[in-house]
């Protein structure tokens, strides 16, 4: 056993970095280690993946697929929201949108009272 292994040491990170000592044992181990030890995490996988295989998304092949849901469950909570930062980068054009209407509306309000102010003072 190697000294550098204690019972605090990441299994993954350690075979990963001695996977060219050890190829053959670093590729079973690797392929092991990940494996889940309950059946909740693997519930969680299978109804994430729900929101994946849809029918829009049926075109999907497996290798794609398994990558898509690989990610997903690897970076979790982490995986940043675009559909939410979409959103709100489309509010934020509307409302600009919006401000510059809203402006060249005040700027033909105080252009009609200047007109009607001259028109009043017969110019």
């Amino acid at each position: 056993m190697q000294r550098d292994v204690t019972k605090d040491t990441d299994l993954v990170e350690w075979w990963q970095d001695h996977a060219q000592l050890f190829p053959t044992l670093a590729r079973i181990a690797l392929n092991v280690l990940p494996a889940q030890a309950s059946s909740v995490p693997c519930e969680r996988l299978f109804s994430g993946t729900k929101q994946i295989a849809t029918d829009r998304r049926a075109s999907l092949g497996p290798i794609v697929f398994e990558e898509i849901v690989i990610t997903k469950s690897a970076w979790g909570p982490d995986l940043y929201d675009m559909a939410a930062w979409n959103e709100s980068q489309v509010k934020d054009v509307e409302l600009f949108d919006f401000e510059e209407l809203l402006l060249d509306d005040t700027d033909r309000l105080a252009w009609d009272k200047d007109m009607e102010a001259d028109v009043v003072d017969g110019w």
